[in-house]
């Protein structure tokens, strides 16, 4: 590069973004002048003119002044940006005093990328399991999230859940017949029909005598002997000793409608015991006339499928019912598999 100030031309030493440094004396600091910069080429070459520049120090023992840029054009800029870049990433070379293009084929000086290292047969086998590794982490993944999903939709579409359920019993409460203080309540669990039950001692007149109406199970007592009772508290429950214990489901109304069609249920008791196809034994209007189970408005009463004993009465059970059999697909799935399997039967038959 070439500086001409004021008339005479410099050789630049260095030169960047922000100014230059040429070759010259008897300049001072701070002196502002108007530069005239060349960059030849064989036969041509690229030129800024009127370069407003600032004299930023000057060693005259040296003989080396360095001018910084004051105010350029954006054209000025441009232009010296480009050759800075060209030259720092070798499109352009110094040959000799003179700076020339470097010749590059299809215009772009490509680098040469060094191949990727050759695996040995360990390396490519490792490689490999990596890949299988991480492609069957994907899919389990996304197994996992087509599973959940399905299984929230059919839950939502065709299982429904009662509000609450436990075990339970038909019982009958006794009550109180006068007021007055307890004076006996008998303990036993079993009691005979007929057996003294309970004992109040009024105010006024003499003691009077409950007993059992049945040959019955004692399930809760409410009050204790010695106790203050007012006439027909209750205060002992009782379960006739042959009464079926089932499990009541307490089913809202918009849900109980399409129960009618079910024949059983899924249950899980307190202890883990799963039972699956467990009958269903009564629904509100439908399901006989048997007076020794606990039927009230809204409540499903299933079977068991298990041995229960009077304690466990009250316990919470966890019930499912499953509509999917009584849908239109599940009837259509029904028959399909009953279709195949009649034909699977008379191949195995056929000699």
């Amino acid at each position: 590069m070439k500086a001409t100030i004021d008339g005479r031309e410099y050789d630049v030493h260095d030169w960047s973004m922000n100014g230059f440094a040429i070759n010259a004396k008897g300049f001072s600091a701070g002196k502002k002048v108007m530069a005239h910069l060349t960059i030849p080429f064989s036969g041509y070459h690229f030129s800024l003119t009127h370069v407003p520049s600032e004299v930023l120090y000057a060693t005259d023992s040296e003989g080396r002044t360095s001018l910084v840029f004051t105010a350029l054009e954006d054209s000025q800029i441009s232009l010296l940006r480009y050759m800075t870049d060209a030259i720092i990433s070798g499109e352009v070379v110094r040959a000799g005093d003179v700076l020339d293009v470097a010749r590059r084929t299809d215009m772009v000086r490509s680098k040469q990328v060094p191949p990727p290292p050759r695996l040995s047969t360990g390396g490519r086998i490792a490689q490999l399991g990596r890949r299988v590794a991480a492609t069957a982490g994907v899919a389990a993944i996304g197994a996992a999230l087509v599973a959940f999903l399905s299984a929230n939709v059919y839950d939502e579409l065709y299982v429904v859940r009662p509000e609450s359920a436990s075990i339970a019993a038909k019982t009958v409460n006794v009550a109180s017949p006068a007021v007055g203080r307890i004076t006996f309540l008998n303990e036993k669990a079993q009691l005979a029909f007929g057996e003294p039950l309970i004992t109040v001692n009024p105010a006024v007149g003499d003691p009077i005598t409950v007993e059992s109406p049945c040959d019955c199970v004692q399930t809760e007592q409410r009050f204790a002997s010695g106790d203050f009772v007012r006439t027909g508290d209750p205060i002992v429950r009782l379960m006739r000793a042959d009464a079926p214990i089932v499990v009541s489901a307490a089913v809202s109304d918009n849900k109980l409608m399409s129960l009618y069609g079910v024949k059983s249920a899924s249950l899980v008791y307190p202890d883990g015991t799963h039972v699956s196809n467990a009958e269903i034994l009564w629904l509100p209007g439908k399901g006989g006339s048997q007076s020794d189970l606990p039927r009230d408005p809204l409540t499903v009463l299933i079977a068991p499928n298990k041995t229960l004993s009077t304690d466990m009465i009250g316990q919470p059970v966890e019930v499912r019912f499953d509509l999917f059999g009584e849908s239109a697909i599940g009837r259509l799935v029904h028959t399909v598999a009953g279709v195949f399997g009649t034909e699977t039967a008379a191949q195995e038959i056929k000699p």
